[in-house]
């Protein structure tokens, strides 16, 4: 089993596309780390098993949460999440939707914390353009935020430095 389990949502395919490339940078440090579970089909219990975890979500129309996660987040009710390592990108478009961007990223975080999950990969809101966030915390998004409609150039580097990040976070570095 790998050390890292990744779980996405994706409507229109772009979070399950970033999700894969998280996967193939995270495989240039080491290819057994991380293994990626659509959370459409798969079960609390699947996740429970990591101890490490990256979830990916993207927030749909006007700051509501991606239809998987929506069915999801109810499930893990009652889970003790206490220790597991969480680390969470976020999918959105802030030229579009600037008043809700990574919405879905703040109601996912609060759900893991509430069951004792500690968060992991904080990311700086400079270089974003937008004007309200339930994701952003003072001058950081409980996430990296990626947004493949405004900003596609920058999601390489982005992943890139995120995935560095959280491995150093994670200390699996």
């Amino acid at each position: 089993m790998a050390k890292i389990g990744l779980f996405f949502g994706s409507s229109t395919g772009n979070t399950e596309y970033i999700s894969y490339e998280m996967k193939a940078e995270f495989d240039k440090r080491d290819p057994s780390l991380v293994e990626v579970f659509n959370v459409g089909s798969s079960s609390p219990e699947q996740m429970m098993k990591y101890q490490y975890l990256v979830m990916g979500i993207p927030t749909w129309n006007t700051g509501q949460l991606q239809d998987d996660w929506e069915v999801f987040i109810p499930k893990m009710s009652g889970h003790d999440m206490t220790g597991k390592k969480v680390a969470i990108f976020g999918v959105g478009d802030q030229n579009g939707y600037g008043f809700n961007f990574l919405d879905a990223v703040g109601m996912l975080a609060d759900e893991v914390m509430a069951l004792g999950a500690e968060l992991y990969g904080m990311w700086p809101v400079k270089g974003y353009e937008f004007n309200e966030s339930l994701a952003q915390v003072e001058d950081h998004f409980l996430s990296v935020g990626i947004d493949q409609d405004g900003q596609a150039d920058m999601t390489p580097k982005r992943i890139v430095a995120w995935v560095d990040q959280v491995l150093e976070e994670f200390k699996l570095k």
